[in-house]
């Protein structure tokens, strides 16, 4: 605390050596003892404070600082989340040993016992320059969001350019290798090119294992990624985010700008798209730190131009699996299970996983794609996969995974109804009905079914025969139809070829006895 204001010692020292008045008269005008006017006029200093005392007690801390030192001394032997901190320990000091000061007291002497342990020396820095295109940093950031009115958390993956300052981002249900690499080809595409390295922390998705000094065992996938695009990774010291501190600053511009409060989405697309807008104008709007007149997005478009050009085919960036295909018609990848054409079961296909797509292929031929899901044990079935299999199990129809919630257009369950009401096993028929859709859309099937209603046509062949005869010229007419369908409730049974044989058996005899009567004749008009 200071001896006396500054204000007071120029007063003292203008009405001493300015307007020549006795001390008496300036202890008594200022308000202050003799010896310290005296020592103010002696010392002609303008300024000074008490000196502070070396042993300055505390009453009400000191019972409990032995305390608080053996606490800070233990928990250096823990992990950093595991040790007390301040409040923590103001907290347990209130709780079991019924402290009653402040909580700022508690602080400083968790403070003292640091310095005297020598652990809170600040660590130093050296400041660093990135010419243009050579290098960019990644990590990863995680915020909740409401998306569909379900509040889920999300984690977006940044690059920035160290030399621009500006930056890609794209937010994904979860940090799996082919989101990030993805992430990363989307990154390249929107800048136009890649730099020369890339500077990451020690994250799973690209290393293996961590090894002696600066080296590491890489993911094979990653190493190829990087081969295609033509950079060279570099990997931070373990617990070291500040090595690359800009993507680690930017992430919390992004958290706090644009996450907070938390957002409300219809969908992950209209997220990325306007986390990309956002992007865009926060470089557009921030001026660049170092060089001085430009904003970051201008840095950029020069940055643009140096950047290492990008090959013509982009990185095929997924986990790629091989599966056989269930009884059931399913491929099971990543705690979900998808469906497949029934054909296909008990065969060996490839499966390959996409940041938003399930791909399946078959010796090359991809036989079908999903949407990827990502909560475990989930679903996704097609029931046109099935509809061969309930060819031969129409009883499935009712209570078949597959067909639960499956929805067509009402007059596919107003034709179900006739057939139902025709015929004693009219489900059956309705299942010939439904394996149309394998050879015809939708629609054409259900503006069939509405002509056969009309016509009064039920049955499959009724329905079939209406289809092709949408493709003939229009002259055709409806009879023609209905004859036809009528035919094809007749058949005709083949006989077997014994039968044909007793038939010319009786022809030849037929001959020979019509032979044998035209002899007799002549015999009696010779006689």
């Amino acid at each position: 605390k200071e001896m006396t204001g500054v204000d007071k010692i120029a007063e003292i020292r203008k009405s001493r050596f300015l307007k020549g008045l006795p001390i008496r008269e300036i202890t008594r005008a200022i308000k202050l003892s003799r010896p310290t006017v005296q020592k103010i006029l002696r010392t002609g200093l303008t300024k000074f404070s008490y000196k502070p005392r070396e042993n300055q007690p505390h009453p009400v801390t000191e019972r409990v600082k032995v305390l608080i030192d053996c606490w800070v001394r233990e928990d250096q032997g823990l992990k950093r989340k595991q040790r007390r901190s301040a409040q923590r320990i103001y907290d347990i000091l209130s709780a079991e040993h019924g402290y009653e000061g402040s909580y700022e007291s508690i602080a400083k002497c968790v403070r003292d016992a640091k310095q005297e342990l020598m652990l809170t020396n600040k660590e130093a820095y050296i400041p660093l320059i990135y010419y243009a295109g050579d290098a960019f940093q990644f990590d990863w950031g995680e915020m909740p969001v409401y998306i569909g009115g379900k509040k889920e958390t999300v984690y977006f993956a940044v690059i920035q350019l160290c030399h621009s300052r500006y930056f890609y981002v794209r937010a994904y249900c979860c940090q799996k290798q082919e989101l990030m690499l993805d992430a990363h080809r989307r990154a390249f595409e929107h800048f136009g090119g890649a730099c020369k390295r890339g500077i990451y922390d020690n994250l799973k998705s690209a290393v293996k294992h961590l090894l002696k000094g600066h080296h590491r065992n890489l993911q094979e996938k990653f190493v190829r990624f990087c081969s295609h695009y033509l950079y060279e990774p570099e990997f931070c010291n373990p617990a070291s985010g500040n090595e690359k501190g800009r993507v680690e600053s930017t992430i919390g511009v992004i958290e706090r700008n644009f996450f907070v409060p938390i957002q409300h989405f219809q969908t992950l697309e209209e997220l990325n798209n306007r986390l990309m807008n956002f992007a865009i104008t926060y470089s557009k709007d921030m001026k660049h730190p170092e060089i001085a007149g430009k904003s970051r997005y201008e840095v950029f478009e020069e940055e643009r131009k140096v950047l290492v050009q990008l090959h013509p085919f982009g990185f095929d960036c997924c986990r790629e699996n091989t599966a056989v295909v269930s009884p059931c018609c399913l491929v099971y990848y990543d705690n979900n299970r998808y469906s497949v054409p029934s054909e296909y079961v008990g065969r060996m296909v490839s499966v390959k996983g996409y940041a938003d797509e399930v791909v399946m292929s078959y010796r090359g031929t991809e036989i079908t794609k999903w949407k990827r899901l990502f909560v475990k044990n989930e679903y996704s079935l097609d029931p046109l996969h099935y509809l061969k299999i309930l060819e031969t199990k129409p009883g499935a129809f009712k209570d078949g995974m597959p067909f639960k919630g499956w929805k067509l257009p009402e007059v596919f369950n107003r034709y179900r109804e006739i057939l139902r009401d025709r015929y004693d096993d009219g489900d059956k028929y309705f299942v010939k009905i439904l394996t149309l859709l394998l050879s015809y859309p939708e629609e054409e099937v259900a503006k069939a079914l509405e002509e056969a209603i009309k016509l009064g046509v039920y049955g499959d062949d009724g329905v079939l025969s209406i289809l092709r005869h949408e493709k003939e010229p229009p002259e055709v007419e409806h009879l023609d139809i209905l004859i036809k369908v009528e035919l094809s409730r007749y058949s005709a049974r083949q006989r077997p070829l014994s039968d044909y044989d007793e038939l010319l058996r009786r022809r030849n005899m037929n001959i020979i006895e019509k032979g044998g009567d035209i002899e007799c004749q002549k015999q009696e008009e010779k006689r």
